[in-house]
């Protein structure tokens, strides 16, 4: 997908559940989940680290990338240096093409770790105290953000290879996310990013109109049930091939210019 869409349907996904955290009132929770936010819309981005500079995260977060290709090529020398291939019998060699190590659950977990621990010397540094705290959110959120990453892009017809460099266990759906038919756009990952962020709209809604206590524990379970009922529906209707899916352009951005226009 793209990193746009990435961003915004990682975020929908995780917002709702640090809402209650947000209007809970603990100043701490509130620093914890903005901390655990800015961790997963960083970590959304990062697996495409393995793309060179066309990825959204090398224009708009730069630092990290730059941060992230020296961790890359750190893995696959670790790989082929100590010989893994062999030692673990992989089926595939690691290398730094696209959607590789950085694009499987062994990558996400290791560059994951790999940023927590340099977020965790310089807290170590400058707070001393909350380094620990720092370090277990930022590894959470990074996590969090890669692995929906993989999940997003195992909607469409390039798939993920979840095994690598392991095996062979590829999904992939039927969302075309780079125009492959002429003056159509795929919607699906519209469709999807609205759907997940009407979560939260009903969540501050419900809120507002004392419907619903976001300072109750016992909300948690009920928007989690919410979300991954919503993914299944996601990932089924990724699995689909209707022509309804693609939309004209045109349309499409005449539908969103009204949108905006409302919203004013």
């Amino acid at each position: 997908m793209l990193g746009k869409q990435h961003v915004s349907i990682t975020l929908a996904t995780v917002f709702p559940l640090l809402v209650p955290m947000l209007f809970n009132g603990d100043g701490n929770y509130q620093l914890y989940s903005i901390s655990i936010l800015i961790a997963v819309l960083i970590g959304s981005l990062t697996p495409d680290a393995d793309c060179g500079g066309k990825s959204k995260l090398y224009y708009d977060f730069r630092f990290v990338y730059e941060i992230m290709i020296p961790l890359q090529k750190s893995v696959v020398w670790i790989f082929d240096r100590f010989n893994l291939k062999h030692k673990l019998n992989l089926e595939y060699e690691v290398g730094n093409e696209h959607r590789g190590i950085m694009h499987a659950p062994i990558g996400i977990l290791i560059s994951s770790l790999l940023i927590a621990l340099i977020v965790f010397i310089l807290a170590i540094i400058i707070l001393k105290e909350s380094a620990v705290v720092i370090f277990v959110t930022v590894f959470v959120g990074l996590l969090i953000g890669q692995f929906f990453h993989l999940m997003e892009d195992s909607c469409t017809v390039a798939g993920i290879n979840w095994k690598f460099p392991f095996g062979t266990k590829e999904l992939k759906g039927k969302i075309y996310t780079f125009g492959k038919f002429k003056g159509k756009k795929d919607i699906r990952p519209a469709i999807s990013e609205y759907s997940l962020w009407s979560i939260t709209f009903f969540l501050l809604v419900g809120d507002a109109f004392d419907y619903i206590d976001l300072t109750q524990l016992s909300v948690y379970p009920l928007i989690l049930l919410v979300l991954v009922l919503m993914w299944i529906l996601i990932i089924s209707i990724a699995k689909t091939d209707f022509q309804f899916w693609y939309q004209d352009i045109e349309k499409i951005r005449k539908m969103k210019k009204i949108a905006r226009n409302i919203g004013k």
